[in-house]
């Protein structure tokens, strides 16, 4: 799959790229079932809606098959809502997506790519984030808690620098 900045063809006929207005909705539906798994928070349609150009997604055909969105805290760019369609998992399209938001997030100057998840936090260090002890956990990066939830938090360095992340 290619970085989104660079629309194409890729393997299985993949192409990655930032979500447009009209793939709202197909958001929605790729998230449900991992809301009701817990998985993922809900987020209303209308939520995503407005959130759209926050999103990258994989598609295949005009049919999305993967998304995560994006947002800004501090000097970091944290990855959310990443989800791939049951058919297509393990085919590597969430790594080609954290890849696509770590490119980004370096060519914007972020110093790191974090991801809060309440499971699959193995899967991250895999990709080489690192789970970061709650003591070192910054004021700033508390709003992306929601209470009761247990999650974690992983960074991805994107630049060598270590302060200022």
């Amino acid at each position: 799959m290619r970085a989104a900045s660079r629309e194409g063809n890729a393997r299985d006929g993949l192409v990655a790229r930032p979500a447009r207005p009209e793939d709202a909705e197909q958001i929605s539906l790729l998230s449900a079932p991992f809301v009701e798994d817990g998985l993922l928070i809900a987020r209303p349609p209308a939520e995503l809606a407005e959130k759209v150009h926050e999103f990258l997604v994989a598609s295949q055909g005009g049919r999305l098959v993967g998304c995560a969105g994006t947002t800004r805290s501090g000097r970091s760019l944290v990855v959310y809502n990443l989800c791939i369609a049951a058919e297509w998992q393990g085919r590597g399209i969430g790594r080609d997506l954290i890849e696509v938001a770590a490119s980004t997030g370096r060519e914007q100057g972020y110093h790191s790519l974090l991801a809060v998840s309440r499971y699959g936090g193995e899967w991250f260090e895999t990709l080489g984030f690192s789970k970061i002890p709650v003591g070192e956990i910054r004021d700033e990066w508390h709003t992306l808690f929601r209470p009761g939830r247990k999650s974690s938090l992983y960074r991805l360095r994107l630049t060598a620098e270590r302060s200022g992340d």
